[in-house]
């Protein structure tokens, strides 16, 4: 029986992606599946075919468009997501697991080790003006996209990963997991090497444009919290970006509606995986069996 399907989406970088394979079937249990969404360009020079699943998504030009495909094909209750280019070291799935014992956790974020010689962190959390930034473990809201553990169920009443928040695409499920009565839990004996920078700290004019979308899409949430991010908030929070750009961003840039409204999930479905009132799912394998659906419990 399948216990995680670690998904790596890899757009154009075959290096990156084999760094990423090579770590995994050298340090991967039995009880998982690896599964490889890809725009098409990877060859599969190797033969790992029968080892790992590879899915060609030739429209997809991200990782998360790719990831928004991948989810729903995986055949396990917890989906591991890992940017390529990640590694990891035997044992690292076990704590993370572990921590889907309890019913209500819905997220699991790792360890994180960057490659530039800054603090590992364990996960993500929000200001109050909703810009995505690091923590370790205080605040905690969601794991990066890059290296995340997530129910299945919780993706399926979600609707999997929402494209149009692109970077904040993670921090919006964890949103929607607090929102529900969820939680989304640190494994301290989780490690992953992302091998990048860490750039989370970096104010940018698109990552203002995303903040506020994020603000707009999640109203309540914020609003409970007492948040009120006007012009000069803004204006303050972008003095460190060290941009001109950026700080007019901070005045000028809207949030975009249209993005802030897509495909909205419904609270009551999510509420439902987190309270243990619809943990059961069916599963269609697609591309493995057309001719079965089994059914099957998520952790």
């Amino acid at each position: 029986m399948l216990n995680v399907s670690i998904v790596i989406p890899s757009v154009d970088n075959a290096r990156q992606l084999e760094t990423t394979l090579v770590s995994l079937l050298e340090n991967r249990p039995s009880d998982c599946e690896i599964v490889v969404p890809h725009s098409g360009y990877y060859d599969d020079p190797y033969n790992i075919a029968d080892e790992v699943r590879l899915i060609e998504v030739p429209a997809a030009k991200s990782e998360l468009e790719l990831l928004a495909v991948a989810w729903s094909m995986c055949q396990a209750p917890i989906v591991h997501t890992l940017g390529a280019g990640a590694t990891v070291e035997a044992g690292w799935l076990d704590d993370a697991l572990a921590k889907f014992h309890r019913p209500e956790v819905m997220a699991v974020s790792p360890v994180v080790h960057f490659n530039d010689g800054s603090q590992p962190i364990g996960g993500l959390r929000t200001d109050e003006f909703g810009i995505r930034s690091a923590t370790n473990g205080e605040g905690l809201l969601a794991p990066m996209r890059q290296a995340a553990f997530y129910r299945y169920s919780l993706l399926a009443a979600l609707g999997g990963f929402p494209t149009r928040l692109e970077e904040y695409a993670d921090l919006d499920i964890g949103l929607w997991i607090a929102q529900a009565g969820g939680s989304c839990e640190l494994a301290t004996q989780s490690q992953i090497e992302l091998n990048v920078a860490n750039d989370l700290s970096r104010v940018t004019a698109d990552r203002i444009r995303l903040a506020k979308t994020l603000q707009l899409r999640h109203q309540e949430w914020f609003a409970s919290r007492g948040t009120n991010a006007g012009k000069l908030g803004w204006l303050s929070r972008s003095v460190g970006s060290g941009s001109l750009s950026t700080m007019v961003s901070a005045l000028t840039a809207k949030a975009d509606s249209r993005a802030a409204l897509h495909r909205l999930p419904d609270l009551e479905d999510v509420r439902a995986v987190v309270e243990g009132r619809n943990q059961t799912f069916r599963f269609d394998p697609r591309h493995d069996n057309p001719t079965t659906t089994p059914h099957r419990n998520a952790a």
